[in-house]
């Protein structure tokens, strides 16, 4: 079995990449009543991310999550965030990033920048972004895991309600799979 893997391994990889949709999380944490942190979560997640390889300033990414599947694992607590003085989920229902520019500063790493959209509002973000080599063990074909790491200011998007008790930088952490785009 090992000589399956290093045979995919060594194989030269696609030029092109797609997000593997079922392999994405994406989860934040923050600030809250000053003295503890908050982790959550967004269930729903689409979009399309493609990786081309051999011509990085073609990548195109366009990132969809669906607001109302925020989950904190706290059913009260996800109803307070959902209302209309923060999230505003029944008026936003998406959060939305469209990438406009790559940097790589090696092969599989680099910052990745775009406008993020949040409560109709678009400001430029700019996540820093991890490329690890692997294999899929149930089709034993190469994939891409990626990491991408932010931080967003929820002031800029016109959410300053409740700064007693949420803080007022999100962290953002997404992880993932992408596979080859045939």
């Amino acid at each position: 079995m090992s000589v399956g893997i290093n045979q995919a391994m060594a194989a030269p990889p696609p030029q092109k990449w797609k997000l593997d949709k079922s392999k994405t999380k994406v989860n934040f944490s923050v600030s809250y009543l000053k003295n503890s942190t908050v982790q959550g979560k967004f269930n729903e997640i689409d979009g399309d991310i493609r990786f081309d390889e051999n011509n990085p300033q073609n990548t195109k990414v366009n990132f969809v999550v669906q607001t109302e599947s925020l989950d904190t694992d706290l059913k009260a607590r996800d109803y307070f965030i959902r209302r209309k003085e923060l999230l505003n989920t029944k008026q936003y229902p998406t959060l939305k990033f469209v990438s406009s520019n790559i940097n790589l500063a090696s092969s599989r790493s680099g910052t990745l920048s775009g406008n993020f959209t949040a409560l109709g509002q678009s400001k430029p973000l700019t996540v820093k972004v991890t490329l690890t080599d692997a294999v899929n063990s149930a089709t034993n074909q190469p994939v891409l895991k990626f990491k991408a790491t932010g931080q967003v200011n929820r002031h800029h998007y016109g959410v300053t309600a409740f700064p007693k008790i949420f803080g007022t930088n999100i962290p953002i952490v997404i992880t993932g799979e992408l596979v080859p785009d045939k």
